[in-house]
Order: structure tokens, then sequence, then C-alpha cells
């Protein structure tokens, strides 16, 4: 599958998203498809990349986007966090308010945010490396023994 099949799932679940479920599902996929498409887009652009840590790799992606010096990966390593912080709280935190940033959030107020950065995040992938990542598309991964 390609990754951003999970983003426009996500884009297809907020249209119908009138369970709190169904809502904080949506912050999932934007991320997923995102997160994916993002790490896509870094190998293809710079191949000899180090591999991300199997147990590091959320972390390591916006890291590794933010070293790269540019204002198009800088704002692509802060709309990951910020993705990844809401998908984290829309996963974990199973009572409202939501909080991120030092700001309270409802469900459907998170989940309307999100959808906002994930296309900020989208265009910046865009300008970063155009063109959608192909069908199957892999990142390099290490393998911890521990």
């Amino acid at each position: 599958m390609k990754p951003l099949d999970f983003y426009y799932l996500g884009i297809e679940l907020a249209h119908s998203a009138t369970t709190e479920v169904r809502q904080r599902a949506v912050v999932g996929r934007l991320y997923y498809g995102l997160h994916h498409e993002a790490c896509c887009r870094l190998y293809r652009e710079r191949p000899f990349t180090q591999p991300l840590r199997r147990t590091g790799r959320h972390y390591d992606l916006g890291n590794l986007y933010g070293g790269l010096g540019t204002d198009v990966a800088s704002d692509i390593a802060r709309f990951l966090r910020r993705l990844a912080i809401m998908r984290t709280e829309a996963d974990y935190q199973l009572s409202q308010p939501l909080r991120m940033a030092g700001r309270q959030y409802e469900v459907d107020e998170m989940m309307r945010e999100s959808m906002n950065v994930a296309q900020d995040l989208l265009a910046a992938l865009e300008a970063f490396s155009p063109g959608e990542a192909p069908d199957g598309c892999a990142c390099p991964t290490v393998y911890s023994s521990g």
C-alpha cells in the first residue's frame, strides 16, 4: 500500500466522525500516513541517511529532518512532532480534555487541529520532495537485539 493511503483514510473518516472514537482514529491515521510518507520522501532524497531505530523511529525521523538545516525540513520536523503529540494524546489520554502545548482540547477540536497540521505537513513534504511515495515504500530500519 502507499503511505498516503492512511492519510486519505483519516480524511475520509473525518467527514463522518460523529463519535469520539472515530475522531480519535482520525488523528492517528493522519499521523501515521504522513509519518510513513515523510520517511519515504527523506530516503528518496537522501538514500544514504542513517536507518531509523525500530524503537525510536518517531523521534528519530523528526530529528533527521531537523538536522538537514533547511527551512522546509525544519517545518517538516516541527509538524511531525506536533502530529505525534496529538496522536499520543488521542490514543492514550482516554478522558477529556486532551492537552497539547499548555492548552486543553476537546477531542473534536484536536481532530480539526490535526487536520490543519497534516495539511501543512503535506505541503511541506511536497516542497521538500515532490510526488507521492510509491506503493510498498519502506524505510531502512535498524532492529536492536535487546
